[in-house]
């Protein structure tokens, strides 16, 4: 990690900064990248965004005066915008009704009840989600977004404990739908969800609302994420038992096929011998014909004689 932000603060350089490392540094090109490297993604840094290197998302997205740096590997990939978030679904049907005055007016639905059918459904959301990517490897972390920010609203955090397994799952997950939404996956600069997340919404406590611009991390019962990890490792386990079976199948009817072709190249080269045997004895027998009947001839004119 301390070699990426070096290498991407060497990268950002170029815009100011070299003058004023090197005069931090005392002319020293190393004193100055390492100090690039230790303000990188923080508010001293003036080329990087701050908020997209702690959260993987900015506000002010294309239009921000600072890069954001796209990681070309990472453990972390973002799911954008896939989970429906039930104010906003509720802004959509107003918004549907509004505009289409002669519909039926909803029924009156208990607020406790629709929070609760809320939360359902974000639990069975988050059990789809986490069996779908465990197919892909161990996953750290698994946070769903409860922002109302347009930049963050609806996004899925999934982490990996290997880089390699998060690149088979934007592989393989970018351009998928999910329930009738196509998914718009990429890597994640975020690899530490405590510097991510908001501390007071976490204590119920903060004042910005579903328009903070740091994480507020839909809680999720520990039950049913230990209940989600044991039955993906099983499942790993199962899926390992079938390929080594696999394996093992192929391996013995290679074994056979082996020993037919063996067998079948010691039979035709037998054949052959027995041929070739067959071939010499009947030439031998064809010469000492001929001698015979050489000898015969030469019997019979000298007799003539």
């Amino acid at each position: 990690a301390e070699l990426f932000l070096v290498n991407a603060a060497r990268a950002t350089m170029g815009r100011g900064d070299r003058e004023y490392s090197s005069n931090r540094s005392g002319g020293n090109s190393r004193g100055g990248a390492l100090h690039l490297a230790r303000i990188h993604g923080t508010e001293e840094d003036r080329v990087n965004c701050p908020f997209y290197f702690k959260i993987g998302a900015c506000r002010h997205g294309d239009r921000c005066s600072r890069q954001h740096h796209m990681p070309a590997f990472s453990p972390t990939i973002l799911i954008k915008h896939i989970y429906q978030h039930p104010v906003r679904l509720a802004e959509l049907r107003a918004a549907e009704r509004s505009m289409n005055p002669a519909a039926e007016a909803p029924p009156v639905v208990d607020e406790r009840l629709e929070r609760e059918k809320a939360f359902e459904d974000f639990l069975q959301f988050y059990e789809n989600m986490y069996d779908e990517l465990s197919k892909f490897g161990r996953l750290d972390a698994l946070n769903v977004c409860d922002n109302l920010g347009d930049h963050m609203i609806g996004h899925v955090y999934a982490k990996f404990t290997d880089e390699e397994e998060a690149a088979d799952a934007l592989s393989i997950m970018n351009g998928r739908f999910y329930d009738g939404r196509k998914m718009e996956v990429e890597f994640s600069p975020v690899t530490d969800f405590r510097e991510a997340r908001c501390r007071d919404f976490d204590e119920e406590t903060c004042s910005r609302g579903g328009f903070c611009n740091f994480m507020h991390i839909k809680p999720v019962p520990r039950c049913l994420i230990g209940g989600l990890e044991q039955e993906a490792e099983m499942e790993r386990r199962r899926d390992a038992m079938e390929r080594e079976r696999h394996r093992h199948r192929d391996s013995r009817r290679s074994d056979r096929r082996g020993h037919r072709r063996s067998r079948s190249e010691s039979d035709s080269e037998s054949d052959g011998s027995r041929r070739r045997s067959r071939g010499k004895e009947k030439k031998k027998t064809r010469r000492s014909d001929s001698r015979s009947a050489s000898r015969s001839r030469n019997s019979r004119s000298t007799s003539q004689k």
